[in-house]
């Protein structure tokens, strides 16, 4: 199948479907493809083929071959073209007359489908027929390299303490690769959590499933909210992950001794396929424990088979503290420096994160046993510097030694704004490399704004870059979003290849639609890609649009719109059934095909029921005479007993134009064990005893930061909620010591004695008390009984100051217009004055109060004050009569 291209063209006509593609055509219109190579097919003809492409899933290449007749006749030519992988050619054409002195084209526009996978290699072969004389000019298609994964997000999980969780999530392959559910999977909280993934493939376009186990710890208090991280073992920073939350609604509120246990959550999977001769031993094994070793210290051991083979292929050991993380085995590197190692795994890798964070990392080995690489980082909180070194160990290499510093200048949390700056050495090698940069940002709750600047070299293929990148992120209220950005790059190859670039991208979304644009000039040519996309969404239903087009005009050149759309039915919640149809359109010299699919998807469950089924079938509607099924996938499986599961799985898909089929039998047992420790432990609660009844009721705070010392010595410090644990004690008498005051509680029991015992935790609740309460009342005693009698009222303005043993002041207040006051104290022995200037009045100042406070709340203190009682009074001035005063003589005495 082909189509000539003529030099005179007619317009494109249609339905009304067509306008916006012939409006898209108008605005980028496709020139012809560049000569790559001239061939001669016979004398006189010759044959300009163009060069290979590289094309992604459901792209579109399209290939000009250029037709020349140097001779003085008329020639004509029988044309086939075949694709040797059988995707569609799009057009068709048996024969072409070339009059003399003449050219003319041939363009053949190839569809990779949706399932293909990177790597695949198709060759188009052209075959010109000519009398008996025929020849084949091919050229090749190679599928390129894409990852993209998607997760579907899970709501809010809510669970209780002492419950395991069972979460199915799944993931979708929309990219090229071919990907196993091979995952990292971390709890913020330290959470036993585990998976049952598989090294089965999830081919492009297909989905896998994978079921999270996670297990909430008893003692978890209620209201927590946990968080579970899901990532792909060897994912690049373009992948996302999935969070998982889980909110604990309900906790357990024992707090007695523990028998001490390893809770070891194992999962082991096991595949089969019927055997063939070139899978002589087609058999999988994956098996996987998680346990605790203590409250803050989990492990991970795993170890997966390959097919067709009895050794495992892959074995892990991890080992994760509250600040601190081991780990073993093949893995992700992680690695936080601007100069990535140079293999995308490594052996062994150490954090902690305690009062000085730094990590190790050691490569892959080699035959010899050495690591690839090694490297070491440090973190400086004052100043934010962080520091790495990567010493690179392989052959070939352009740099032995790599030394990086990235430097935050300023950070501003109040103004939003943020400079850090980064650079890079490597040294050990003929000529030093270098790499630098800075990246300034600001955010805020409404947009966010980056400026970043790098150049250097790179330190694997020595290309010297130039790089200076504009972003903005603007989040207006409502629904709008808008982000922007624009990006200029140069880089020059060691062979002195020159590339220079210039980006501008734009990405609107408003509530349920979206719609982006970017264009790229670049000095072998333009890039334009326009997309756009809505989801209507209903109670039990939605349904999706999706237009995506690119216009690539480089060496190579390509035109491509693609428009998509699925309705999805949810009948519950894990039941529904799905459409999906795609049709891609192409457009040359007012020519235009179309290559339509469609495709239905479902998945029944029942909670009533063990047993549960999916599926998806989808038609190529363009093959001739009759559509063809382009891929075909159905399971059936069970759940047999309590973890324990098995599933039916069969599939056909088309690999090199060869049908394949398989059908995979899965059988899937899940455990929680606990095996006894060897050692001996002794956990707790410290908390204020707002009843004062000496035990934990729900809703009594945690106390935070209480140091606790066993034998004399600080062996842990309480958590937020209050709990504390001592792991390894050994068997016998041990003594506890607490501090008496805390965060202005205090307790009265500063120091307890208690015996271990192997295989078991002790529990020790310490409760704590608020100050006790103290309330009273200064009053006029009218009737100097010195108590408070019916009528008899406040004094209010007086200032009590209340003095300890040692009469130091503790505290000074005055009352309020009622004559009361109020105050809290700790258990002790007290004074309790009266000022003598604050009374307003003649009153006589009372006596000190002594008082005792306890831990009995409240404690009811009266002070009585009486009025100056007047006597008689005489006065000087007063003159009394001589008559009335006697005489006294020595006689009448």
């Amino acid at each position: 199948m082909g189509f000539i291209r003529r030099k005179r063209a007619g317009n494109p006509t249609g339905p009304l479907l067509f306008l916006l593609v012939a409006t898209v055509v108008f605005i980028f219109p496709l020139p012809l493809a560049a000569s790559a190579e001239r061939q001669l097919f016979t004398p006189g003809i010759y044959v300009t083929l163009p060069p290979d492409q590289e094309t992604e899933a459901e792209g579109v290449v399209t290939y000009i071959f250029r037709l020349e007749n140097l001779r003085d006749e008329t020639v004509t030519l029988q044309v086939r073209a075949v694709s040797s992988q059988g995707w569609p050619l799009l057009g068709s054409t048996e024969e072409l007359t070339l009059a003399p002195a003449t050219e003319d084209y041939l363009v053949y526009s190839l569809i990779t489908p949706a399932t293909v996978v990177a790597g695949a290699k198709d060759q188009l072969d052209l075959i010109l027929s000519e009398n008996d004389r025929e020849e084949v000019f091919t050229v090749q298609t190679v599928v390129k390299t894409v990852r993209l994964l998607h997760w579907e997000p899970r709501p809010l999980l809510r669970a209780k303490a002492g419950e395991e969780l069972f979460i199915p999530v799944r993931l979708r392959n929309l990219g090229t690769t071919i990907e196993r559910l091979e995952l990292e999977i971390q709890s913020d909280k330290g959470w036993p959590v585990s998976a049952n993934s598989t090294r089965d493939a999830i081919f492009p376009g297909q989905e896998g499933e994978v079921l999270i186990s996670c297990y909430i710890p008893e003692a978890v208090p209620e209201g927590t909210l946990g968080e579970i991280v899901l990532r792909l073992r060897d994912a690049e920073p373009e992948i996302p992950e999935l969070k998982l939350k889980i909110l604990v609604n309900e906790a357990q509120l024992s707090q007695g001794d523990q028998e001490l246990t390893l809770p070891l959550n194992t999962t082991v999977n096991f595949n089969y396929r019927p055997p063939s001769q070139s899978s002589p031993l087609p058999w999988h094994l994956a098996w996987r424990t998680r346990g605790n070793l203590f409250t803050d210290t989990h492990f991970d051991l795993f170890f997966s088979s390959a097919p067709n083979a009895l050794a495992p292929a892959t074995t892990f050991m991890g080992v994760t503290g509250e600040k601190w993380a081991l780990r073993l085995g093949a893995l992700g590197h992680n690695w936080n420096g601007p100069v990535p190692p140079p293999t995308y795994s490594s052996f062994l890798y150490f954090q902690d994160q305690r009062s000085l964070p730094w990590s190790l990392w050691l490569g892959p080995p080699t035959q010899g046993a050495t690591p690839r690489w090694w490297g070491t980082g440090i973190h400086f909180r004052q100043p934010d510097l962080h520091l790495t070194y990567m010493q690179n160990l392989e052959p070939d290499r352009y740099f032995q030694h790599a030394l990086t510093a990235t430097y935050q200048i300023y950070a501003s949390p109040l103004y939003g704004w943020k400079l850090t700056t980064e650079s890079a050495l490597g040294l050990g090698e003929s000529t030093p490399l270098t790499q630098g940069g800075f990246v300034l940002s600001y955010r805020d709750e409404n947009r966010e704004y980056l400026s970043q600047y790098k150049l250097g070299t790179d330190f694997y293929d020595r290309t010297a870059f130039n790089e200076f990148g504009l972003a903005a992120y603007l989040y207006p209220p409502g629904e709008l979003t808008l982000t922007t950005g624009y990006t200029w790059r140069e880089e020059t190859s060691p062979a002195n290849l020159y590339l220079l670039s210039n980006k501008v991208w734009s990405e609107l979304t408003l509530g349920n639609y979206r719609f982006g644009y970017a264009y790229t000039v670049r000095s072998d040519g333009e890039i334009k890609e326009l997309k756009a996309g809505t989801t209507l969404r209903y109670p039990r239903s939605s349904l999706s649009f999706s237009m995506n087009y690119s216009l690539e005009e480089l060496s190579n050149e390509r035109q491509a719109l693609m428009l998509s759309g699925n309705y999805r039915r949810r009948f519950t919640t894990d039941n529904y059934l799905e459409t999906l149809f795609k049709e891609t359109f192409t457009y040359s010299q007012g020519q235009r095909e179309s290559l339509p699919e469609f495709g239905l998807r479902w998945r029944y469950m029942d909670s009533n029921k063990p047993w549960n089924c999916f599926g998806l079938i989808q038609w190529d509607l363009s093959a001739k005479p009759f559509s063809q099924i382009s891929a075909f996938q159905a399971g059936l499986g069970t759940q047999t007993a309590a973890g324990t599961a098995w599933q039916v799985y069969a599939q056909h898909f088309i690999e090199e134009n060869i049908p394949r089929y398989s059908l995979i039998f899965r059988l899937e047992h899940h455990d929680l064990y606990f095996l006894p420790s060897p050692w001996s432990g002794i956990h707790g609660k410290a908390f204020v005893d707002l009843n004062r009844n000496g035990i934990y009721d729900p809703g009594e705070p945690g106390l935070a930061g209480l140091p606790v010392l066993l034998n004399g010595s600080q062996a842990t410090i309480s958590k937020e909620d209050g709990s504390w644990e001592i792991p390894f004690t050994g068997a016998g008498r041990q003594t506890l010591d607490f501090p008496a005051l805390h965060q202005n509680y205090y307790t009265l029991e500063t120091k307890k004695e208690i015996f271990t015992e192997r295989n078991k935790s002790v529990s020790v609740l310490v409760p704590y008390l608020p100050p006790t309460e103290i309330q009273g009342r200064i009053f006029l005693d009218t009737n100097q009984n010195n108590s408070f009698d019916a009528g008899e009222q406040g004094l209010a303005g007086p200032v009590i100051a209340i003095f300890d043993r040692n009469h130091q002041l503790i505290i000074e207040k005055s009352t309020t217009s009622h004559g009361a006051f109020f105050f809290t104290l700790l258990p002790g022995e007290y004074l309790l004055e009266l000022k003598e200037e604050s009374l307003a009045g003649n009153y006589l100042l009372p006596q000190p109060l002594p008082f005792k406070v306890t831990t009995d709340s409240p404690l009811e203190l009266s002070v009585a004050v009486t009025p100056v009682t007047k006597g008689i009074e005489f006065s000087s001035e007063e003159i009394i009569p001589l008559e009335l005063l006697e005489t006294y003589t020595e006689e009448s005495w």
